[in-house]
């Protein structure tokens, strides 16, 4: 028996975090990803994994480590950033981490790639004028980092960053380019219209900026996804609106991306036809401490490849299930009855359970319970798809409106049985 799942990416050995430099190449999605290859035995060096899928084989394919800490801006880490397909060029974008004499500092890099399909997962060279931007901006901290860059609508292309101001909150900033090489601080996002409380995290991690046409109107729209860190705990959503410059008009209030216990630093990229690709990390900084640590030497994983398409305004979430695959997957309509069910393993271990309770509108509310935590959500009638592999548990429920991401570990690392009602 094993905690290993077969469809999500999890590292050889070592520890797992964010997804990195997300691209498609043809129907071949490569993915990079924090790695800390010989955690917990040596101290935190936290690098890039490598790894490729075939869209829809939920089959992944290990590269060698395609970056590593090894020079003076970078030497305390490679940490999170994206990559940009461009004129047949492949470049890498990365937050170099230095921790010196108890102050950190930060800078932003580029990496050129080639021969990213080839046998040995590409090479990488980092820019020789490498850093590309040295430190963060006046008026905010060394919490400066997770660049992610798509392109303008009028061609140029644009850098949001994470950041925190000098006062200790939590903002992200805008950088642009016309070359890809250089890059101007432009200034800090303006959020008009954003009513949910992010006043009190400290920070903004693993920004996303990319637009999307929305499928009910057939207009486009820009979609802000961010983590907003708290004292007490890590968030992560999204909204959705205008950007025009520096202004983002919010049409949509912040919104959870998922509503599990495991979900963090999703990235996303264009799929090329008005929605996005998105992985996220199954796992939240302070939760190392997992049987797949101290019996299997790994940690953590990444979703399915999730499909998003913006509806009414509302991102909606498919999971990319293969159609051959390894793993349990239940899919249920759930409507005017209340429903409940439980995840079993092996013959009759009971390790979550699930609950729907409609409001007679058509609506309801639909929660999951896994290893003494609950979640839910609000959200329409509809289908409800649940996968179980491995130690990953995911759901959608209202024909995508929600999901859910959760690490359930069953006894013995048991197989996974079925989704009884009750």
């Amino acid at each position: 028996m094993s905690y290993r799942p077969k469809h999500h990416l999890t590292p050889p050995q070592g520890r797992l975090n964010d997804p990195n430099g997300m691209m498609l190449l043809g129907d071949e999605l490569h993915v990079f990803y924090q790695h800390d290859p010989s955690f917990p035995a040596q101290p935190k060096r936290t690098g890039w994994g490598h790894a490729a899928t075939t869209l829809g084989s939920g089959v992944w394919r290990h590269y060698p480590d395609a970056l590593y800490p090894g020079v003076a801006y970078d030497e305390n880490g490679c940490y999170s950033g994206s990559a940009v397909v461009h004129d047949g060029r492949v470049r890498l974008f990365y937050t170099g981490n230095v921790k010196r004499d108890g102050e950190r500092l930060t800078s932003q890099n580029i990496v050129d790639a080639e021969d990213i399909a080839g046998p040995m997962g590409g090479t990488y060279r980092r820019r020789a004028d490498n850093p590309a931007i040295d430190g963060p901006a006046d008026g905010y901290t060394a919490h400066f980092r997770d660049p992610h860059v798509t392109q303008a609508p009028d061609g140029t292309w644009r850098m949001v960053l994470g950041a925190q101001r000098d006062n200790g909150t939590g903002a992200a900033v805008l950088y642009t380019s016309r070359d890809l090489a250089t890059w101007e601080f432009a200034g800090e996002i303006e959020f008009v219209g954003l009513n949910y409380n992010v006043a009190s995290a400290y920070m903004w991690e693993c920004p996303n900026l990319l637009r999307l046409r929305d499928l009910a109107t057939g207009e486009e729209r820009d979609v802000f996804v961010f983590c907003p860190q708290h004292p007490d705990s890590d968030e992560c959503g999204y909204v959705v609106g205008t950007l025009d410059g520096l202004r983002f008009e919010v049409e949509r209030d912040f919104t959870p991306l998922d509503y599990g216990t495991e979900f963090y630093a999703p990235q996303l990229i264009s799929d090329g036809a008005g929605g996005a690709l998105m992985l996220g990390w199954m796992g939240l900084p302070a939760r190392d401490d997992t049987p797949t640590a101290a019996e299997e030497g790994w940690v953590h994983q990444l979703t399915l490849v999730r499909e998003l398409s913006l509806l009414d305004g509302t991102l909606s979430t498919t999971l990319q299930i293969p159609d051959t695959h390894d793993m349990l997957v239940e899919r249920v309509a759930l409507g005017a009855q209340p429903w409940f069910a439980d995840l079993v393993a092996g013959e009759n271990a009971v390790c979550a359970t699930v609950a729907w309770q409609p409001d007679g509108q058509g609506r309801g509310t639909v929660s999951l319970e896994a290893s003494g935590r609950i979640r839910w959500a609000e959200c329409s009638e509809g289908e409800f798809v649940l996968t179980a592999d491995g130690a990953a548990v995911e759901c959608t429920a209202g024909d995508g409106e929600v999901a859910f991401s959760f690490a359930v570990f069953a006894p013995n690392g048991a197989a996974w049985s079925a989704l009884e009602p009750k």
